[in-house]
């Protein structure tokens, strides 16, 4: 009995040793070739697959790593291998990325890139730059780059760069092409504030009040009743209106009912040391 034992084992380990054997010479058998149409199907299909994963995993990378393989100008896999490192700070790493993701495919991802100029790097130039070559390649078409009007962010790019007379121009752009909507409800307060910012920075401050006011009636929040109240105090309003304005935007500040934005800070963000500072 023992003698069968031993001579099934040893068959047993003689085909375990062929089947490596095989492999080791025959490794060609497990390799597959792709067609290039076959290759960018996979690569797509790879791409359906990091949703399952959070942004950076090991695992998310793994399938974008193998989806570049299959398809290394496909543009969508630059952009994802970009946000992550967007979000962590790492900011050389991230803008290759995304250099990449432009350089084979503009139309979707300049405008993209140029957001991330704005918000995330306040690197003006570079994204008015993409913004502008984003508008010649599609002409007589509005473009909203992370679901933002191209135009509203050139203005607060020009703006920020103190360049009043060019950013009123944009936003001027702005308003016009939304209120063919008809309705000004949907417009963001930051609009609203920025434009009238760009009066303020200039000395008119009746203009500067109009559009604070404007945006107040459609979507007040702390922001725009802040700004209201510098208004009136350089316009010389009865103290204690200006007091009753920020009495209620420290309030609404406190509910949450103010321009803020994940991972950087907003533009012109108020605080309440602002308001405070302003009441003294």
């Amino acid at each position: 009995m023992e003698k069968f034992k031993i001579f099934y084992l040893n068959i047993i380990w003689s085909c375990l040793l062929l089947s490596v054997s095989s492999c080791n010479q025959s490794s060609s058998l497990y390799k597959k070739e792709f067609t290039a149409l076959e290759a960018k199907v996979y690569s797509r299909q790879f791409i359906q697959g990091i949703g399952y994963y959070y942004q950076g995993t090991p695992e998310e990378h793994f399938l974008l790593y193998e989806a570049n393989l299959l398809d290394s100008t496909f543009s969508d896999v630059y952009r994802e291998m970009g946000v992550p490192r967007v979000k962590r700070g790492i900011n050389t790493e991230a803008m290759k990325k995304y250099a990449k993701a432009v350089e084979y495919n503009a139309e979707s991802w300049q405008g993209y890139r140029g957001y991330l100029y704005l918000y995330f790097y306040r690197d003006y130039d570079n994204a008015i730059k993409d913004f502008d070559e984003l508008d010649a390649l599609t002409p007589n078409f509005v473009d909203y780059p992370q679901s933002e009007n191209i135009d509203f962010m050139r203005g607060i790019a020009y703006l920020m760069k103190k360049e009043y007379a060019k950013s009123q121009e944009y936003f001027k752009k702005f308003f016009a092409h939304e209120l063919k909507s008809g309705d000004l409800n949907y417009i963001e307060s930051r609009a609203f504030m920025y434009y009238g910012i760009t009066y303020f920075e200039i000395g008119d401050f009746e203009k500067a009040l109009e559009k604070f006011n404007l945006g107040i009636k459609h979507n007040k929040n702390a922001d725009l009743l802040y700004w209201k109240a510098k208004a009136l105090i350089k316009l010389k309003t009865n103290s204690s209106l200006v007091i009753t304005l920020l009495e209620e935007s420290e309030k609404l500040l406190t509910q949450g009912y103010n321009s803020r934005r994940p991972y950087v800070e907003e533009f012109y963000q108020t605080y309440i040391e602002d308001i405070e500072a302003l009441k003294s």
